[in-house]
């Protein structure tokens, strides 16, 4: 119950009703913990991309003959530093997309039984009358829409 009084909200609900945004809310940060960090791979792996094919580019504007016959010793730490920095930025990348897309489903699915069974989570009269309040406050505070499916 102490929750709800923290979040401001109308005291005569359920523990399973508390339990369960509770619940909604942890997930949801744990999505947009997962989906901050994809994008920031994303960002790290294409400026990666980038700086690599600027190299290649410089590399091949200094070059009198052909780039792959006349890469200097000093060049090629750099190159596989970008590639292997490449690789495994890759791999994270794959990494925190697969957990984001579980945290989305997980984070759905929830959302979904919630709206399934409002009818029992919300029982009694005051509690159906301050059901509006809780959505309201869920998706101002947190971007949870509990209106629809």
């Amino acid at each position: 119950m102490n929750a709800l009084k923290e979040w401001n909200l109308p005291q005569p609900q359920s523990k399973v009703t508390i339990v369960l945004l509770q619940e909604l809310v942890e997930r949801k940060n744990v999505e947009k913990q997962y989906k901050a960090k994809s994008q920031s791979y994303g960002y790290i792996l294409a400026f990666l991309l980038v700086s690599m094919a600027c190299f290649f580019w410089y590399e091949l504007e200094n070059s009198t003959s052909f780039f792959v016959n006349d890469l200097t010793f000093n060049s090629i730490p750099m190159l596989l530093i970008l590639v292997i920095s490449s690789i495994v930025t890759y791999f994270q990348l794959r990494k925190f997309s697969k957990k984001n897309k579980k945290a989305e489903d997980e984070y759905e699915s929830l959302r979904l039984e919630i709206l399934d069974r409002s009818d029992e989570l919300f029982e009694g009269q005051k509690q159906w009358e301050s059901r509006h309040v809780v959505f309201k406050y869920l998706k101002e505070e947190y971007d949870i829409n509990l209106y629809y499916k």
